[in-house]
């Protein structure tokens, strides 16, 4: 048996499934949260797995060939490094409320600065490389 016959079979079990815990939750009269949290439970699982296997194969594809492997290490140190910007021209400063009460600490506010920055460096290098990529083609034409 191969394991896109596999598949196929695990996607009918997993839709069967499904479908029943839609049936069950369509035909209850009131609320019934057992089966909406199996629901739940499941989406969970199936979110999980789907991931898990992304990354998987993206991995294996990435470890068959040479060039593949130094292009995403090159990418993934240039991401580190962008983190490490960010996160250096954060400061993290507490956020207290009018009643004297901490809302964020120092150092979660510190993350949130570094996220900020390192959206803001990123959307810039995309702005950046799609300016590059229209100015080439239209000196090219």
């Amino acid at each position: 048996m191969n394991l896109q016959r596999i598949l196929t079979i695990l996607i009918a079990v997993i839709g069967i499934i499904g479908f029943a815990f839609w049936v069950m939750i369509v035909r209850a009269d009131e609320t019934n949260e057992g089966v909406i949290s199996m629901m739940i439970g499941l989406g969970k699982f199936l979110v999980g797995a789907a991931a898990i296997i992304a990354i998987v194969f993206s991995l294996i594809n990435i470890a068959s060939d040479p060039a593949k492997l130094k292009r995403t290490g090159i990418a993934l140190i240039a991401f580190l490094v962008v983190i490490g910007i960010g996160y250096g021209l954060s400061d993290g400063q507490e956020v207290i409320n009018e009643a004297g009460e901490q809302m964020v600490s120092a150092d979660g506010s510190k993350k949130v600065g570094a996220g900020l920055r390192i959206f803001y460096i990123l959307s810039a290098v995309a702005l950046g490389a799609m300016l590059v990529s229209g100015v080439k083609k239209a000196l090219n034409k």
